[in-house]
């Protein structure tokens, strides 16, 4: 790895990417944003990974590709399984 590159569980669109894969993979059982974010991350005791991952789940909500609705439950809407339904 050279200077500047970010490891990918740091990385939060790639961190993006996979919590919404699993999330459409899980849909239609739904998770606490806390549940899905210990799902993906691999040590639980990185703090700068549980960040990582939240602030992912923080922009697909922002992005409109989870419900901002159903507070700390992570709900793929329509648009995102669709989408993830194409690229898989």
């Amino acid at each position: 790895m050279t200077v500047g590159d970010t490891p990918p569980n740091y990385d939060v669109a790639i961190v993006e990417a996979v919590i919404l894969e699993v999330a459409a993979e899980l849909h239609p059982d739904h998770l606490t944003d806390s549940d899905l974010s210990r799902r993906i991350v691999g040590d639980p005791d990185d703090a700068r990974e549980i960040e990582t991952a939240a602030a992912a789940i923080r922009n697909l909500r922002k992005f409109g590709l989870f419900d901002a609705s159903h507070d700390g439950i992570v709900v793929p809407t329509q648009a995102a399984l669709q989408a993830c339904a194409l690229l898989t």
